[in-house]
């Protein structure tokens, strides 16, 4: 083999790995930014695989109500993702094991939840005041932007307050903090009136 023959050969081997380490970094690349299936479509409730609120009554109390609600079980299904929750006492507090559906614009639906289906809470870019939405024969509304909420998981400020109502004998009230979830929430009689109304607070929480 001439000298010329061998520049030939060696410039090709060259070319060849040189080719080969791009494909590999492309594909590389291409991999690293794909979304998964638990990318946090709502961060006003983050339901990641794991992620856990306790909640406990507000004092002063003479005993302690506890409830903790954990994801679970996250999968992805066309347009979203579905999960299991341990439990979803927001409105009805019980304990009770619940499927949510997180849609790809954020809307959160519950699964067979006092009888009905549907968007329990809305997309991200409803949480504004003034927004409204239905579930059932509750009509939800957005009532402040910017609530205080003491919990014994700290202070947080910033708080959106909404306002569920049957528009005569129950009320539901939550609590939200962007990338942490809902920090207060209360369920109460509105006819007759409670004569103290009862809400729970976050107790604490682990995000992943």
């Amino acid at each position: 083999m001439n000298n010329l023959s061998k520049i030939l050969l060696l410039t090709a081997a060259i070319c060849a790995v040189t080719a080969f380490s791009c494909n590999s970094s492309d594909t590389k690349s291409k991999i690293d930014t794909k979304k998964t299936y638990n990318d946090n479509f709502n961060p006003y409730f983050p339901l990641k695989e794991n992620n856990k609120w306790v909640y406990i009554n507000e004092g002063p109390r003479d005993e302690s109500l506890l409830y903790t609600v954990e994801a679970k079980d996250v999968k992805k299904i066309e347009g979203g993702i579905q999960l299991k929750v341990s439990s979803f006492p927001y409105l009805t507090q019980d304990n009770e094991e619940r499927t949510l559906t997180v849609k790809s614009n954020g809307e959160i639906e519950i699964n067979n939840y006092m009888g009905a289906s549907g968007v329990i809470i809305p997309s991200p870019d409803n949480f504004k005041t003034g927004s409204k939405w239905t579930f059932a024969i509750f009509n939800a509304s957005v009532y402040s932007e910017n609530e205080t909420a003491v919990t014994e998981d700290g202070t947080y400020k910033n708080c959106i307050h909404v306002y569920m109502t049957d528009g005569f004998t129950f009320s539901y009230e939550m609590w939200f903090v962007k990338d942490i979830g809902i920090v207060k929430w209360g369920a109460n009689r509105t006819n007759p009136p409670q004569l103290k109304p009862l809400y729970y607070v976050l107790k604490e929480h682990k995000l992943n």
